[in-house]
């Protein structure tokens, strides 16, 4: 068995069990919950976030798990990964001369955008004539 999805709300955990049936994939569900009201709890920027405990979506069949990552591709969900962090590591290098020249260009015109002021309250101080 192997990991494909895991979300906090179970709704959206009964969507991607519903497409990988429709296409004849076996799954099973581990963390879930019975239902006891709500289960979606508001952001909390203090608390951090566990999510070893959220419903996690589980392939039985391992040679199924190509064709549901597919899946999930398709209708646009980052299936989970065992090595997550390496992923996001090498995208960010993937992505980092594009910031840096989104950078350059944000530094650029902020330093023309000062200059520009600096000109105008000189020029309201009488320091310099422009016109």
């Amino acid at each position: 068995m192997r990991q494909i999805y895991t979300s906090p709300r179970n709704e959206n955990v009964d969507r991607v069990i519903a497409l990988l049936r429709e296409a004849g994939i076996e799954t099973t569900v581990t963390n879930r919950r019975n239902y006891q009201g709500h289960d979606y709890r508001g952001p909390s920027y203090t608390g951090k976030v566990d999510s070893s405990t959220w419903p996690q979506v589980w392939v039985v069949h391992s040679e199924d798990q190509t064709r549901a990552r597919a899946l999930l591709r398709e209708v646009g969900v980052e299936p989970a990964t065992r090595f997550s962090d390496e992923v996001a590591q090498a995208r960010e290098k993937e992505a980092a001369p594009q910031r840096r020249r989104l950078n350059f260009a944000w530094g650029a015109r902020t330093i023309l955008l000062l200059a520009i002021i600096l000109v105008l309250a000189l020029h309201a101080l009488g320091v310099i004539k422009l016109f």
